[in-house]
């Protein structure tokens, strides 16, 4: 069902003091795609500095720039319009890598084992819920337990962690049952935080499923990024000369337009 989203994605990020030669790259604008049209969107960035556009492999907008003078914070806000309708989703190739393991969704003997004690259904479809179910009840969303370098294998070990998580853990497992699965990063109908999830390869369409909330996707879902795991479109990733130290302030909105 058609929806048209207003979406707001603010992030800020503070130094421990002035730094040099920043250079960035972000994937915080939301691509058009059939089934994704983006009706207006502008980036601010402070410092202001210039920035190029690019894509990369997996197809996820890149805003590469570079901030040359001292500076000791770095913010992007992102806001715009999107209309979403699943309905214009188009078959799509499936490339063999969402087939395989990534760097953080290896499975490990413990995982296997417990793979091998489900009932995962024949049908394609059915299993891809069937075990988002599983890694829903296997997992508990736990924050500030887990980092951006974990790996699915130590979250389900641990059977904690966070969206990314979830994700990481959901695409292990799916991958190893057979299924053709990618990364999300994206936003979700709501206030607080990005989101990750997970797309699933069914009968030629890529169709999205929240592990962390137990559901399928639907027009309440603004997709950023894909990729085989979380290291493929983080929402920013960055190089500088100066303190290491740095916090993030991370806030979003997205909003039902009538």
């Amino acid at each position: 069902m058609k929806r048209d989203l207003h979406f707001y994605y603010d992030i800020s990020l503070t130094f421990g003091g002035p730094v040099t030669q920043h250079a960035f790259v972000l994937r915080c604008l939301p691509p058009t795609f059939p089934g994704q049209e983006i009706l207006d969107v502008t980036l601010d960035l402070d410092p202001r500095v210039p920035y190029a556009r690019q894509r990369d492999g997996f197809g996820n907008l890149l805003q590469i720039g570079q901030v040359e003078e001292p500076h000791d914070h770095f913010r992007y806000t992102v806001q715009g319009t999107a209309r979403l309708d699943l309905s214009r989703r188009v078959e799509e190739p499936c490339h063999p890598v969402f087939r395989y393991p990534s760097a953080c969704t290896a499975v490990n003997p413990a995982m296997e084992a417990w793979l091998k004690t489900l009932p995962l259904p024949e049908n394609p479809a059915e299993r891809a819920w069937t075990l988002a179910q599983e890694v829903r009840n296997h997992m508990t969303y736990a924050p500030g337990e887990t980092g951006v370098t974990t790996t699915a294998a130590q979250a389900f070990n641990t059977g904690r962690g966070v969206c990314q998580d979830f994700a990481h853990v959901y695409l292990a497992l799916a991958r190893r049952a057979g299924l053709a699965a990618r990364y999300v990063n994206g936003l979700p109908e709501g206030e607080g935080a990005s989101h990750a999830w997970c797309e699933v390869w069914l009968k030629g369409f890529w169709v999205g499923i929240d592990p962390t909330r137990n559901r399928w996707t639907d027009e309440s879902y603004l997709r950023f990024g894909v990729g085989r795991d979380y290291w493929d479109c983080p929402m920013e990733r960055g190089v500088f000369f100066g303190p290491p130290e740095q916090t993030q302030r991370v806030f979003m909105r997205v909003s039902r337009q009538q």
